[in-house]
């Protein structure tokens, strides 16, 4: 059979097995199941067939229970009032014990194993491990914070023990994960949605993810150009093409590399600087670079009437008066408030709507890419779609979950809108929901320019990539100054923040800080070696993210998924994997020592050579401003790595004589 169909606290449910060792409970909704949750719903949205496998299992009766057994040998085995899925190994990957439908929210609620850790949730600033926390899974607009926010939250979550849950609902989430201390969790899915359940029967995290890529869908690779370096605004320079073209002189002039620029701070939708802007296209075309424009996601231009021939129906509109102008979610941030009303207004295309999509392509972004040349977009302020009020769209599904699938398909339709272009491109996205890896790249939101934010950036990343998020890209050393230049000097934060992103998936320098050519000449040395060491790994960031791509890991890793039975890699969330072969242990604090753990295997250190073995901490091991902990784990080195740490020698000698 593919499907047992029960009642489990008074609530009708059905339990098919996926494939990748997934195990799916659905709750029945107004008399029916529907094969069709986030992951399917976005597939079909982009044209794509649905994921939908059932796989047939057998069963058996067990002493009053139902033992279900899948085809890899994983079993649920269902009690009255308990669900408890085993691994083909036999060991526990979840207890169910509670299903239950409110007013307002259906929750499935269950038991942690004694010392568990739990990872994901999507993108998280305070720490790895979310145990013990009431999680919210919904996109909140916040500058510079670091605790209960998130740009791209999901609901997955993955166990040390290597086992996974995934929700596969679009609706504003809420994770009780043993907030009391007694070991239980409650998954709360807040409205009137039905509960759609993963639990990912399996040892490996890695398995975890793939599973739910196989879902939501894999990243497309990145178009090789974006694993360089991407100079966007620094306020307000690039509000003129003399600002735009300046700074590409001070760039070329300090022998600084880069691949593109993100133009912001004028009217992206401006038909009189289409001229201008094609005209920066031109010359920065002849020196091989590109250039990408900022924009507010799926927000219409003023003029989208007047200028740009939209009809009616290519606005998304309010139900309950048929208005096109929709109020900000209900999480909206008041510090972005730059009208000073309680809640800004703004006019969304209907992108449910085919016409209304080819008009937003061809008429208002075809100047822009076929005639000033524009090759991608940095897509932000994706939190702030309401779904808190009715609103009609053109193919008549309701607002639940719009806050995030709203964003998501936005982002993922405009990056293969950009990636059509001759040449290709791309695009950045600060939010999204369930999918956002379809972008694929995202960036982790603004944050200071202190040490402290460093630390913040780095666990933003990991938690994304541990949340099936594989590229994840941040403001290099942040984008807001530093509160206190005495605690936090810009030369070092700057300086840490550089070697950082050095060994991240790409350079993207952003923010009302320093530009890099505007430091003393120590400094940009630096960012001078830096960056070109960076341009040099570009081959193996590419072939690292080819993987990513067909695997769901992300390219940089937390050390959990590198080694999930070591207790030490479970709580680290200062160090990482690039890739298959390096540890990168950037330095977050002030001074020139930290503490470096080497998990189990053969180690070599980057700069010097020299061996060492793992399942050990390196204490006080020594790292000079100029110098960042990096250490290439023997035996894994492809063929690419082995030629770019040949490529960039030349640049770690130099580094070593300060």
């Amino acid at each position: 059979m593919k499907e047992h169909i029960f009642d489990f606290h008074g609530i009708g449910c059905r339990i098919t097995f996926t494939g990748n060792h997934g195990w799916r409970l659905q709750s029945l909704q107004d008399g029916v199941f529907t094969d069709f949750g986030a992951g399917q719903t976005l597939a079909v949205d982009l044209h794509e067939a649905p994921y939908t496998a059932v796989e047939e299992i057998t069963a058996e009766t067990d002493g009053g229970k139902t033992v279900l057994t899948a085809p890899d040998g994983s079993k649920a085995v269902i009690g009255g009032d308990t669900i408890e899925i085993l691994k083909p190994s036999g060991s526990r990957a979840a207890m169910l014990d509670g299903l239950m439908r409110e007013e307002d929210r259906i929750s499935v609620s269950g038991v942690f194993s004694p010392d568990e850790r739990i990872y994901g949730t999507g993108e998280r600033f305070d720490h790895l491990n979310r145990r013990g926390e009431i999680t919210e899974i919904f996109a909140i607009d916040q500058w510079c914070c670091w605790e209960g926010n998130s740009y791209v939250p999901i609901p997955i979550m993955l166990s040390s023990g290597g086992h996974g849950w995934f929700v596969n609902r679009f609706e504003q989430c809420r994770f009780d994960l043993d907030s009391k201390g007694d070991g239980r969790y409650t998954l709360s899915v807040l409205g009137h949605a039905p509960m759609d359940l993963y639990v990912f029967a399996t040892d490996k995290l890695s398995d975890v993810l793939y599973g739910y890529s196989v879902i939501s869908g894999f990243s497309p690779e990145p178009a090789e150009w974006l694993y360089g370096t991407q100079v966007c605004r620094y306020a307000p320079d690039f509000s003129t093409p003399e600002g735009i073209l300046d700074m590409a002189e001070q760039m070329e002039k300090n022998d600084f590399p880069w691949e593109a620029v993100i133009v912001e701070g004028w009217d992206t939708y401006d038909p009189d600087k289409v001229e201008a802007l094609a005209g920066v296209s031109k010359i920065l075309a002849k020196k091989g670079k590109r250039v990408m424009m900022y924009h507010f996601t799926g927000k219409m231009p003023k003029n989208a009437v007047s200028s740009f021939g939209a009809k009616p129906d290519y606005f998304v509109r309010r139900a309950e008066d048929g208005s096109s102008l929709i109020p900000e979610t209900h999480s909206y941030n008041p510090a972005d408030n730059m009208t000073g009303d309680n809640v800004r207004c703004h006019e969304y295309l209907d992108i449910t709507d085919p016409e209304a999509l080819k008009w937003w392509q061809n008429t208002v972004w075809g100047p822009l890419t076929e005639k000033a040349g524009v090759r991608g977009s940095k897509i932000d302020f994706c939190e702030l779609f309401p779904e808190n009020i009715p609103l009609t769209f053109h193919d008549g599904r309701s607002e639940s979950g719009a806050h995030h699938w709203y964003p998501t398909l936005y982002s993922a339709l405009m990056y293969r809108y950009y990636s059509s272009l001759p040449g290709g491109g791309m695009n950045f996205s600060r939010g999204g929901g369930i999918g956002a890896q379809r972008y694929p790249f995202l960036w982790a939101g603004d944050q200071l320019r202190e040490w402290f934010f460093l630390r913040v950036i780095l666990r933003g990343v990991l938690s994304a990539g541990l949340s099936g998020l594989p590229f994840m890209s941040f403001d290099m050393a942040a984008y807001r100054p530093a509160k206190n230049q005495e605690t936090d000097p810009e030369p070092e934060v700057f300086t840490r923040g550089l070697e950082f992103g050095c060994f991240s998936a790409n350079i993207q320098t952003h923010g009302k800080v320093m530009r890099p050519y505007d430091f003393d000449e120590p400094v940009k040395r630096l960012y001078r070696i830096y960056s070109h060491m960076h341009d040099a790994m570009r081959p193996y960031l590419a072939e690292q993210g080819k993987v990513s791509c067909e695997t769901g890991l992300p390219l940089m890793r937390a050390l959990a998924l590198y080694d999930s039975k070591d207790e030490n890699c479970l709580d680290i969330d200062d160090e990482y994997m690039l890739g298959d072969g390096l540890l990168v242990a950037p330095v977050l604090d002030m001074g020139e020592k930290r503490d470096v753990y080497l998990p189990s295997g053969s180690w070599k250190e980057l700069f010097t050579g020299k061996s060492l073995e793992g399942g050990r901490w390196l204490r006080d091991y020594v790292c000079p401003m100029e110098m960042i902990p990096v250490f290439v784990c023997a035996g894994t080195e492809s063929e690419t790595l082995k030629k770019v740490i040949e490529a960039i020698r030349p640049m770690l000698d130099e580094l070593m004589k300060k």
